[in-house]
């Protein structure tokens, strides 16, 4: 993985002409930094507290962190690749090479989690890991393809899921998948990671597709930034005004009552309700859910955010208050699996002191990390073996040369 900060050496400081191109990486590592700690969020909060109302996290980030973090994936994903122009012929198989490499060491990392974090807080990274595998012969297709594959998993995927609850396939892990898993029960393992896990891969793959489109595009174009900002709104508002209208209004919510269990209430169908025998699910947007206006909605939420983000690191005051966020999210990969574990033993009733903890944390260690040691441990971990990969591939072309690639920041160790 290649290291990144505004003021690292190579590339990024040659010329006052990259400086559009540092912005728009800082962006990026903003934009996961940001879906990172709003990920903190989602694994201290519930979405409905013990006292039976809505919480802030639930309202907010829930869901959506998980949309904005995968999409950014998908960008990083295109910066490997080539960014603007895709790498073709050798270029194209040793980044191939490097991503599969990537996606089994993350993947692996997710299992390894299995012995320790609480519920699916580390399990994430084997749903990464399977998401990185897919995209592996997606890096070569144009934008405007990727963007109609996406629209294809918002009808198709939940479809799938449905008839996956139909047919009584649900997550069989009780306790998480281990390093063992792979071997002792592949076929519960690979149905978790596409269909019946909490990050089903045939929906967020969706948004894996959105963010390699997203990665061909001049991210240090004021126009494009805007673009995003306005039609991410646009979506995203959209989705949840027709949720709320097929829900409230058009009998939605009776129905949707009716075929949950018995005592589960109007906020717990609208906000954390189950995937239930009734076609009302397709209308609802409840987190995680897959429902098409779910995935559209977190989508254009993500996307709005990173051209907000965009836009306002394009001021120089911005770009050194969000630094340090921005090197956290440089460093996901690092600072994920160190927090899975922190949750697994430190219990507390105060979980605003948790969170601000864990942000703190996650801040001051990126900052220190990265003026001492540079690149996160685990993605330096991940980075060597996939960065093998790559060269070990172009070795067999002695013709070409390693081709020059966009300054990466933010190559996904996650």
């Amino acid at each position: 993985m290649a290291h990144a900060h505004t003021e690292s050496t190579g590339t990024a400081s040659a010329t006052t002409a990259s400086a559009p191109v540092r912005n728009r990486f800082l962006g990026v590592d903003v934009t996961r930094g940001i879906a990172l700690l709003a990920m903190l969020a989602t694994n201290v909060w519930e979405v409905i507290g013990d006292d039976g109302r809505l919480t802030l996290t639930g309202m907010t980030v829930t869901g959506r962190a998980a949309t904005l973090f995968v999409m950014v994936a998908g960008i990083s994903l295109a910066f490997i690749s080539g960014g603007r122009r895709p790498v073709q012929g050798t270029a194209r198989r040793a980044a191939r090479a490097n991503i599969a490499v990537r996606a089994v060491l993350i993947g692996v990392l997710g299992l390894a989690l299995g012995y320790v974090s609480p519920e699916m807080v580390g399990m994430i990274l084997t749903f990464y890991g399977m998401f990185f595998l897919l995209a592996i012969p997606l890096i070569g297709l144009r934008p405007r393809m990727l963007v109609g594959i996406a629209a294809a998993l918002v009808v198709a995927s939940p479809l799938v899921l449905m008839a996956a609850h139909n047919l009584g396939l649900e997550d069989e892990f009780d306790p998480l998948p281990t390093l063992t898993s792979p071997f002792t029960d592949p076929v519960d393992l690979l149905l978790l990671v596409l269909v019946t896990g909490v990050f089903p891969a045939v929906t967020y793959m969706a948004y894996i597709c959105v963010g390699l489109a997203i990665g061909r595009l001049d991210l240090s174009s004021t126009r494009i930034a805007v673009r995003l900002l306005v039609g991410g709104l646009a979506l995203a508002v959209a989705a949840w005004f027709l949720s709320w209208l097929l829900v409230f209004r058009l009998g939605g919510l009776p129905a949707l009552l009716a075929a949950s269990e018995p005592g589960t209430t109007a906020t717990e169908v609208v906000w954390d309700g189950d995937l239930v025998h009734s076609w009302w699910w397709l209308a609802q947007r409840v987190h995680h859910s897959g429902t098409p206006l779910d995935m559209l909605g977190t989508l254009g939420s993500a996307v709005a955010v990173l051209g907000a983000v965009l836009l306002l690191c394009r001021l120089r005051i911005a770009q050194r208050l969000l630094r340090p966020v921005a090197l956290a999210g440089s460093m996901t990969l690092t600072v994920y699996a160190t927090h899975a574990v922190v949750l697994a033993f430190v219990s507390t009733d105060d979980l605003l002191a948790l969170w601000l903890g864990l942000v703190i944390g996650a801040l001051l260690f990126a900052v220190l990390w990265n003026r001492w040691m540079g690149q996160g441990p685990l993605e330096r971990l991940v980075a060597i073996p996939a960065d093998r990969a790559r060269r070990a591939v172009l070795a067999r072309d002695p013709a070409r040369r390693e081709p020059r690639r966009d300054p990466q920041p933010s190559e996904p160790g996650t």
